[in-house]
């Protein structure tokens, strides 16, 4: 049996999201082959498929069940089927039993503050239900009446609530006008929550435009791996592959929180040129002053090459003749622990 399985014998629907890298939806389709062992998960991250599924059924209003569930993969992304069907086992002794403590299940795992907030606005809008109180406080914060520096008052649900519904009530356009007068704390913040989103030209163009004004007074790697992830899923590829280049040739680039939020998020965005460019900065990242540096380049390229068609291109990227003699050096400290590992598997 496997999850969707589960879900579909109750008489439930079901809707299964991706939380690894971000916040999207998942087809019932790619779940179901994923499950039988019929194809990769599409988007690993961490060597894990992260998601949460969302399941109500529609004749029981108001009642529906949301899972965060772990599952480990194989070296070629595919599911492990061994700890997925302990959750099973695990939710059937709960349905068979609701009154006695279970303990928490395997492969159950709690997303931070930030991923509840914005999962459960996805939720609220598949199961129908309206928005909270939070949502026209947020509202008014950033159509300027509450005033710019009034931001303590706001939740994080609020914000995410305006990111998930910005083709509703104007949100795309409020955003566009608000998001370079906002101070920086709940600027990064939302700038988080458009990951998951599709920034349209308008939006996009704003979000530029502020970078532009922060990279001028001195940004902090908190606010480049903001704006990264913020138009990462923009729909306006040239803007957002331009700003990828115009991080990558920022000084504060080498900080391991930019480098990381450039690979788990841009990754569409990495190819030829300039993922050449990332690789090179990746080389020299901060860490490398501490002597530290070859963990951090292994940590993310072993990462990035887990994604579908990046394997190819990252070693493409290594036989560059053009790559500089850091990156070689990192190259081949990639390549003695990949050898190292596999004479000890042998």
């Amino acid at each position: 049996m496997t999850i969707g399985q589960l879900v579909e014998k109750s008489g439930a629907q079901i809707r299964i999201f991706d939380l690894g890298r971000r916040i999207e939806k998942v087809s019932k389709k790619d779940f179901a082959d994923f499950e039988q062992l019929a194809k990769p998960y599409p988007v690993p991250y961490l060597k894990h498929a992260w998601v949460g599924v969302l399941s109500w059924n529609p004749k029981q209003a108001g009642q529906h069940n949301i899972w965060f569930l772990k599952l480990p993969l194989d070296e070629q992304n595919f599911l492990q089927p061994g700890p997925r069907d302990a959750f099973l086992e695990h939710w059937l002794r709960v349905v068979a039993d609701p009154d006695k403590e279970h303990g928490e299940a395997p492969c159950s795992f709690k997303p931070d503050q930030n991923r509840m907030a914005y999962f459960h606005s996805i939720a609220l809008m598949t199961l129908g239900q309206p928005t909270t109180q939070y949502y026209s406080t947020s509202r008014a914060y950033l159509s300027g009446d509450l005033g710019w520096d009034n931001w303590q008052q706001l939740g994080l649900q609020g914000l995410a609530e305006v990111v998930a519904r910005l083709g509703q009530d104007n949100n795309e356009a409020l955003l566009s006008g608000a998001i370079g007068k906002m101070p920086e704390v709940p600027r990064n913040v939302l700038l988080g929550y458009l990951e998951n989103a599709q920034p349209g030209h308008d939006l996009t163009v704003a979000v530029n435009d502020c970078l532009s004004q922060v990279v001028a007074a001195g940004p902090g790697a908190g606010d480049l791996a903001a704006f990264a992830r913020a138009l990462s899923r923009s729909v306006n590829i040239q803007q957002r592959q331009l700003l990828l280049q115009a991080i990558l040739a920022h000084p504060v680039s080498r900080s391991v929180e930019v480098l990381a939020a450039l690979g788990s998020r841009c990754w569409q965005d990495l190819s030829g040129e300039r993922l050449l460019a990332y690789l090179e900065v990746l080389a020299d990242n901060e860490e490398s002053d501490k002597g530290q540096g070859a963990q951090v380049f292994c940590a993310l390229v072993a990462d990035l090459m887990t994604l579908p068609g990046m394997r190819e291109q990252i070693l493409q990227a290594f036989r560059n003749p053009q790559r500089s003699d850091k990156l070689s050096a990192a190259i081949g400290e990639l390549m003695s622990l990949v050898n190292a590992a596999d004479h000890t598997v042998q």
